[in-house]
């Protein structure tokens, strides 16, 4: 890789290691694990079981916590809504029998589609549901902890770095928001040395957009390399894909602090409804945009790795209520009260948040 290590051979399709080798400790690092990842063979040359090809889109977590839309919609290129056209009669009756199975491998579903605005959700029962479902899924994957003394500085100055690139892909800020609880969860479970760091943020992005965004918008390897990463190759990328998925479990998508960040907003418009009339430019659209800019700045503060990603958007969310709104404590207890989050915990988080927003 990069860092100058040995690269491993390659091996055929016939003849692919184990992803573990006897005698590993489990507590090896990253970036041993990634120089010894096999290259997975042609997919033409795998023979996958019926298990495994039912499991695939599960395994991979293409449909996990998205939340569902209307039922009267349907999706179009790079998340927008359309219409659902009114039902007619059936065009597979008029085309007769249809053809035989395909002896191709099955394709995973695309995921369902998550509503980039709440208007479609006015009842806030639906949006609690999602909270929990959020709360869910962070409960069990979440593990907090602190960073290596060297490496802190490290991690700033890539996360930074990753929120300032030229977004030259038009990648969603719920893409670059994965790519960070990617990063951020991988980096306090496993140890990382200091020059992977880059390659690791960019790996992270690149599995990001694969769970995230359309297939159609996904870049060539190649294209992705030549913008973010050009001192790596394909190979290289790969083999820390692969390490990184094996690290996670290939469990990638937890609740990400955006999630939470727009839950825990549609639930104040909805239910204080005054409070758009004191949003810059009496917009919810511009003000949720503002507070993602907010909560991603936040993202590269290493002390914040302590508190989960609900605690991390709660507080962005407070922090803007106590400046909106005069008589802000109703809501704000509202809020603590469904995030389940503690008084003691919520003042900490608070003066970090205040910190790292002070160099924003």
């Amino acid at each position: 890789m990069a860092s100058g290590g040995r690269h491993a051979p390659q091996n055929s399709a016939s003849e692919v290691r184990p992803s573990r080798c006897p005698g590993k400790s489990s507590d090896e690092s990253l970036g041993e694990m990634a120089l010894r990842c096999p290259l997975p063979p042609r997919p033409w040359n795998v023979s996958l079981s019926a298990a495994i090809q039912r499991s695939f889109s599960e395994a991979c977590l293409r449909d996990a916590l998205r939340f569902p839309a209307p039922p009267s919609w349907t999706r179009s290129v790079r998340g927008g809504m359309r219409a659902r056209p009114p039902a007619g009669p059936d065009p597979a009756a008029a085309r007769g029998p249809s053809p035989a199975p395909s002896t191709q491998p099955p394709v995973p579903s695309a995921p369902r589609l998550m509503q980039k605005t709440w208007g479609g959700f006015p009842d806030q029962r639906r949006l609690l549901a999602y909270l929990t479902q959020a709360q869910g899924r962070e409960a069990r994957l979440w593990r907090g902890g602190q960073l290596q003394a060297e490496i802190c500085e490290a991690f700033r100055e890539v996360v930074l770095w990753l929120l300032r690139v030229e977004n030259i892909f038009d990648f969603s800020q719920t893409t670059f928001n994965l790519a960070l609880s990617i990063f951020s969860r991988l980096i306090v479970s496993v140890k990382i040395k200091k020059h992977l760091l880059h390659c690791v943020t960019i790996t992270s992005l690149r599995l990001a957009t694969k769970v995230n965004e359309e297939e159609e918008l996904i870049p060539r390897i190649k294209d992705f390399i030549k913008h973010y990463g050009s001192g790596y190759s394909p190979n290289e990328l790969l083999r820390m894909e692969l390490a990184i998925l094996d690290k996670l479990h290939w469990d990638l998508y937890i609740g990400t602090p955006l999630d939470f960040l727009s839950i825990f907003h549609a639930l104040v418009v909805l239910g204080w409804p005054h409070v758009k009339e004191l949003m810059p430019q009496r917009n919810p659209s511009l003000h949720v945009a503002s507070l993602t800019r907010q909560l991603q700045h936040c993202m590269a503060g290493h002390q914040l790795l302590q508190f989960k990603g609900s605690t991390l958007a709660l507080v962005i969310i407070t922090l803007e209520l106590e400046r909106l709104m005069p008589d802000c404590c109703t809501p704000i207890s509202d809020l603590l009260k469904k995030a389940q989050v503690g008084i003691r915990q919520w003042n900490r988080c608070k003066e970090l948040v205040k910190e790292q927003l002070a160099s924003l």
